[in-house]
């Protein structure tokens, strides 16, 4: 008995202890810089690459990256990736813009977003709010939609349970964003893996993630 409970327990901790070193900055006091800055954006790619790296790395050291069926077909995305990216944006956008209806009905706003108005963006602006976009993208669904759902499977959730509890955390770790921003990144979470069950692997929700949080910040920054 006390084995079986062990067994369960520990994926539980491996998961959280996972999330808080890839995602320790959450944790920490920020550096002033302006939000959405090319230099945040900067930023926001290194610690993206970092991530992937991290949580690649515990994937092969801990149960081998075959078990987590990350649906690769090559190393690099290839241009049913793209389409099926195109398309996983596509859905996501209409998710949020239906969001947005609700919470413009319920007068409540997402405070990452409120203070910022859309403006003139250089070249170079762009190019590295696109790399942190991609980054972003890969390194949330290789955590949320392949680590976390697998693991939590590990710990004898059934694979309902597991994406529901890895949107949980994946909202969570949006607190940001508000009490709506939550919901909203939650219901995005519980999208993403509805596409994952479809068969769809890893390059294309990561690039559908990137391209529907490029597409919003060109609106707002």
């Amino acid at each position: 008995m006390e084995r079986r409970i062990a067994d369960r327990i520990t994926p539980i901790l491996f998961l959280f202890a996972v999330f808080g070193i890839a995602w320790i900055d959450l944790f920490l006091p920020q550096a002033p810089i302006a939000l959405f800055s090319p230099l945040w954006f900067a930023i926001s790619t290194a610690k993206s690459l970092l991530r992937i790296g991290f949580i690649a790395f515990v994937m092969k050291q801990w149960l081998g990256i075959k078990a987590y069926d990350l649906g690769l077909s090559s190393r690099v995305p290839r241009a049913k990736d793209f389409a099926n990216g195109t398309m996983i944006a596509a859905a996501a956008a209409l998710l949020a813009l239906g969001m947005a209806a609700l919470g413009y009905i319920a007068g409540a706003s997402n405070p990452l977003l409120y203070p910022l108005a859309g403006g003139r963006l250089s070249i170079q602006a762009i190019l590295v709010m696109a790399a942190s976009s991609l980054g972003i993208g890969y390194s949330e669904e290789l955590f949320f939609r392949f680590f976390a759902v697998t693991t939590l499977e590990k710990a004898e959730f059934s694979s309902a349970v597991a994406i529901f509890l890895s949107a949980v955390l994946f909202s969570a770790s949006h607190g940001s964003q508000g009490v709506f921003g939550i919901i909203g990144t939650g219901l995005l979470a519980i999208l993403f893996s509805f596409f994952r069950a479809r068969g769809k692997g890893l390059h294309a929700l990561a690039l559908g993630h990137a391209l529907y949080d490029f597409v919003v910040l060109l609106a707002v920054v």
